[in-house]
């Protein structure tokens, strides 16, 4: 036997109602987010990745800069990214966005790492700080001159 289910006018706009208001709200929040920036122009060279600072400047509609707290780098034939991440002016940390509990890539904040499948998370120098992750993250030396951060990653 089938049964068939009917509701009145009044509940079916109040339904209606409440999930439209409830996606607008969300499109909201989502909007807020600020984007992951990824470098524009990194160099290889030989076992050094070279980012021009610059990269790390956000320039407004208005024409505001504001300096971004990290950046991502990615080069070709690489798996995952790097998160750059910067400290202060002349103090940068480098890890591999790539979590020690399964190899999944992990999801980029700022001053924090987490990982999407199994929620382990690690601060900006790549340390575990909840599991199930148990080992850090692979750093990387980082340097700078006047103009250029440079990542050694061999």
């Amino acid at each position: 036997m089938q049964s068939t289910r009917t509701i009145d006018r009044l509940t079916f706009l109040k339904s209606c109602g409440a999930t439209c208001a409830g996606l607008i709200g969300l499109s909201l929040f989502t909007a807020g987010c600020k984007s992951v920036y990824y470098a524009q122009l990194p160099v290889l060279n030989g076992k050094i990745i070279q980012i021009n600072r610059k990269e790390f400047e956000a320039v407004s509609k208005k024409g505001e800069v504001s300096i971004r707290p990290f950046i991502l780098v990615e080069l070709k034939g690489q798996s995952h990214p790097i998160y750059l991440y910067r400290r202060s002016a002349e103090e940068y940390t480098a890890v591999l966005m790539k979590c020690t509990h399964q190899g999944n890539e992990l999801n980029a904040h700022d001053g924090h790492l987490t990982c999407p499948a199994h929620g382990s998370e690690y601060d900006s120098n790549g340390k575990v700080t909840e599991g199930p992750a148990e080992k850090n993250l692979t750093a990387y030396r980082v340097t700078t001159d006047p103009q250029t951060i440079f990542i050694y990653i061999g």
